[in-house]
């Protein structure tokens, strides 16, 4: 659904000392719509032999690939499966609101014109999400891109064959199941401890010994998943120009500036969970379809997987966020045109900028809570519809008895019989938290929160505002204030015209200039230092002898001043920084004749770091302490001694920490351009243009060292954060463009035009950044993570060797026709294979989007000049969008290796079309 209101007033009104004009400008937009994906989890490599050499290291061959003579489900090669496969059922319920409002003033002399504008813009985007998330493996997170599975838990059900992979290795077909686990007790009573949908009998069979089962199997864990973004963002901007023509030669023109944002986000998710056997197979268009058959020693109750009975709840995760921002920007040009006909020299214009942007970001974490678990005593507390007060088992030793669950708050749906169109995901009703209950967060955390329920898993789920610590529902580490003043001068001079010529004829005709760009940025923040009572505690007093591996005692270097640094707290930082870019261009245009031109252009363009990248809070960690002989922070009475006891002089306490960094400079690129420019007639044209672009100062993760000073004493931290590179790589290509109408056609096809365009980009020496603004593993960090997979260490990245968005190739054709009152469009966009993300926040892998076609249209009909009615349609051929892990590629692990691609997500969005009427008056 989609609707749409726009209303347009203006008018001029002469009066004695000019012309003033009035505007008035009001849009509404509210448009609901649905998207269905199919979206799997990270694709885990099975290999158990054939991947290393003699070593320990991967083995790569001259090829790039990376060989593999056996896996875990008796074949040859690498198998691959997912770790797990969401089906996602989104509803989109996007709102938004527009005002503008302007004057304008013009003298009677025509040489003085100023204008005021106000808009206000008002977005909220609200969805809601279902989404069933079947489990395999499922224990992917954290591990290193490169981590091929000698073993695996999925095992075929009782009675159904092997599974089956295609020649590539992909699995195609079978039914999983897993074996039973006694996790934490013995017997069918701690079974039933653990969980019982049906009285008497623990929800899993206990299978251990004296037990009656007769197969070894469970069933595979999955989840339903609920969540609610509720997403508000409003923006009010004040502006005003004054544009004067002192003379006939000398132009002034002046702007001012005041801009005001905020953006608000309450997102909930709450999960259920329960067991099933899963029968895997693939779909024709290679999305994968799982149907859920009864688990093996599961003892459900009376309906299944459509009883909340028969479900508990694993999780609850919620997230903030509260920015707000403002701007004040200045700017002031001068132009003097010369009066110098015939001549080289045109105009000269020179010009100040300021701007004071001011942003404070409240971000919370994503505050995940376990609430209950298969393998936890769980009491009362499994089953998600007990909403009576009951004692938990004395086995659980659990603080106080259960309170209950809210009562009323699931629903038993399915994602609906066209899924995907259907046979995607036949399941059936599934249980769900309600939407109602999405929707009433005050309600919903009085259901479930861990302080009215006293949940399993003690202390159970905490709203965002009700942690310990917070201000205003935020801690200090989720709290970023930046201020960012930038001043620029530059001037340029005009040259040429079409007057001018060289070569008896050719006629010049460009510009020269440069830009000078001074920025200063002030992050605040905090620094958090380590607690001396528990960072040194551990280590033994100077005069304990020696043993096992080490050659050290640290204690006996562990100096006052290290004590005195670590003594715990925190303090107020500020991080200052500035930058002076100076960015020169030149661009001209040479004349061939009257219909065919060339240009040639350089400049310099620099692109700001994402100011989430600048965040100053630093939790400081605590040293490491290695005493092995080799140890990075032992000091020998010689560089070159052996590392024994009797060479050791010192030990180095160093401190580490994530963070961002406030002193990260602007990435820079000297582009080059080369056309040629052919126009036929009016409205046809042939361009083709050339470009090399270079980066400098590519933003990447690294260390790089500051020093902090607590009680008097300044240490060296390392920190862990984004820092500018000295390279950035290169981009090179060339784009072709075409347009023209036929209008030598006769009659009604004199309408008809055409345009066209295609796009090549080679890029090479690219290394990507793997950066994230928010979250991270450690307090403070911005995020150099995906999956828990970590830029440094055993756990290394891919690095695709990509820039997100860029394809290599891109074409567009669309016909047109405009003929009196009517007009029409029809588009089709295509692109090759590109980034989306380096290091995805949920896979930790690259991911790409797959190449694929979009075909758009519209007609436009005239009947009369005050009335307009119009129909749009997008996505007309039902273009569904796949995207790419990328499981293999260069990486420490595996320098060199080949990139290997494998689809892996799905999504379709609805066909839309959209009928408009406009009137004039």
């Amino acid at each position: 659904m989609d609707r749409r209101a726009f209303g347009h007033l203006s008018n001029v009104f002469p009066t004695p000392i000019g012309k003033i004009g009035i505007l008035g400008d009001y849009a509404y937009s509210h448009v609901v719509t649905r998207t269905e994906s199919v979206i799997m989890d990270r694709i885990d490599t099975y290999c158990s032999g054939g991947y290393l050499d003699s070593s320990g290291k991967a083995i790569v061959g001259s090829d790039g690939s990376v060989p593999c003579t056996s896996n875990p489900f008796g074949g040859t090669g690498w198998a691959y499966v997912p770790d797990g496969i969401r089906y996602s059922q989104v509803d989109y319920d996007r709102t938004r609101r527009g005002l503008a409002l302007a004057a304008q003033y013009e003298n009677n002399a025509g040489n003085l014109r100023a204008t005021v504008q106000y808009t206000n813009s008002k977005y909220h985007n609200a969805w809601l999400e279902r989404a069933s998330h079947v489990i395999f493996d499922g224990n992917a997170y954290g591990t290193s891109s490169f981590n091929p599975r000698g073993g695996t838990i999925l095992q075929p059900a009782p009675g159904t064959g092997a599974f089956t992979f295609d020649s590539s290795g992909n699995i195609v077909s079978g039914t999983f199941t897993h074996p039973t686990g006694d996790w934490r007790g013995g017997s069918t009573a701690d079974y039933i401890d653990d969980g019982s949908a049906v009285p008497g009998l623990p929800f899993v069979n206990y299978c251990g010994a004296g037990s009656a089962c007769t197969t070894q199997q469970e069933g595979m864990y999955f989840q339903n998943e609920a969540r609610n973004f509720n997403h508000r963002e409003g923006t009010q901007d004040l502006s005003a120009n004054i544009k004067w023509d002192a003379t006939d030669r000398l132009h002034f023109n002046f702007d001012g500036q005041y801009i005001k944002a905020n953006v608000h986000n309450n997102d909930i998710l709450v999960a259920t969970s329960s067991m099933a056997n899963m029968q895997y197979s693939v779909n024709k268009d290679g999305t994968p379809s799982v149907t859920l058959l009864p688990g093996s020693n599961v003892n459900y109750a009376d309906g299944g997987l459509a009883n909340p009975h028969n479900y508990w709840m694993p999780f609850i995760q919620g997230h903030r966020e509260d920015d707000n921002a403002k701007e004040l920007a200045l700017r002031a040009d001068a132009q003097y045109d010369f009066d110098d006909a015939g001549g080289w020299l045109d105009s000269l214009k020179v010009g100040v900028r300021y701007a004071d942007r001011k942003q404070t970001v409240r971000y919370s974490t994503y505050n995940w809570t376990p609430i209950a678990a298969p393998w936890n005593c769980n009491g009362p507390g499994f089953n998600i519809d007990n909403t009576s007060a009951a004692p938990y088992p004395a086995a659980c030793g659990h603080a106080g008895d259960f309170q209950g669950y809210g009562a009323g708050i699931w629903e038993s749906t399915s994602l609906g019989n066209g899924f995907y169109g259907s046979g995607t995901y036949p399941n059936g009703d599934l249980v769900y938290l309600k939407r109602a209950t999405l929707k009433d967060y005050d309600g919903l955390i009085s259901a479930l929160g861990g302080a009215a329920t006293n949940s399993p898993i003690a202390p159970g789920y905490t709203g965002i505002c009700d942690r310990a610590g917070t201000t205003n529902c935020y801690l200090p580490s989720e709290i970023m204030h930046i201020r960012e003043q930038t001043a620029a001068a530059y001037a340029m001079l005009k040259f040429g015209g079409n007057s001018t010529t060289i070569f008896d004829g050719i006629t010049v005709q460009g510009n020269v200039g440069v830009r000078a760009v001074k920025t200063w940025d002030k992050s605040d923040g905090q620094i958090g230092f380590p607690d001396a009572t528990t960072t040194f505690a551990g280590l033994a007093p100077c005069d304990t002898p020696l043993s096992g591996t080490s050659i050290v005692n640290p204690s006996c270097y562990l100096t006052d001043a290290v004590r005195a640094f670590a003594s715990g707290g925190g303090t107020p930082n500020s991080l200052k920084a500035s930058h002076m870019n100076w960015l020169p261009s030149f661009n001209v245009r040479f004349g061939l004749d009257s219909k065919n031109f060339v240009r040639f252009g350089y400049s310099r363009a620099m692109s700001r770091p994402d100011i989430g990248l600048l965040r100053n809070y630093v939790m400081i960690n605590a040293p490491l302490i290695d005493t092995t002989a080799t140890s990075p922070y032992i000091v020998y009475t010689d560089p070159n001694a052996p590392h024994t006891a009797a060479n050791v002089k010192g030990y180095n306490f160093v401190f580490r920490a994530e963070s961002g960094y406030g002193g990260l400079k602007p990435i820079t690129a000297d582009q080059i351009d080369l056309s040629f420019e052919r126009y036929m007639a009016h409205g046809a044209a042939f361009t083709i243009d050339a470009f090399f672009k270079k980066l400098n100062g590519s933003i990447a993760y690294g260390e790089f060292a500051r020093d902090f000073t607590n009680n008097g004493a300044t240490q060296t931290v390392i920190l862990r954060g984004p820092r500018n590179e000295d390279g950035g790589g290169k981009l090179m290509g060339f784009e072709a463009n075409y347009q023209t109408f036929f209008d030598f056609l006769p009659g009604l096809l004199s309408g008809l035009g055409i345009q066209a365009n295609y796009t090549y980009v080679h890029q090479s020496g690219i290394h990507n950044s793997n950066l994230v603004t928010a979250g991270a593993l450690t307090d403070g960090g911005t995020g150099a993570f995906g999956a828990g997979v970590t830029v440094n260490g055993v756990t290394s990245t891919i690095d695709s060797h990509k820039l997100a968005g860029i394809s290599t190739h891109t074409f567009n054709v669309v016909g047109l026709y405009e003929k009196g009152p009517v007009g029409f469009r029809l588009a089709y966009n295509w692109r090759s294979r590109y980034l989306t993300d380096n290091l995805d926040c949920c896979i930790g892998l690259p991911v790409f989007q797959k190449a694929a076609g979009f075909l758009d249209g519209s007609i436009r009909f005239s009947p009369w000049k005050f009335i307009e009615f119009s129909i749009e349609g997008t996505n007309l051929l039902g273009t569904t969008t796949v995207y790419q892990q990328q499981i293999f590629g260069d990486s420490p692990s595996t320098p060199g290796a080949k990139p290997v691609y494998r689809d892996a997500n799905w999504s379709r969005v609805d066909r839309r079309f959209q009928f408009g009427a406009r009137v004039k008056f």
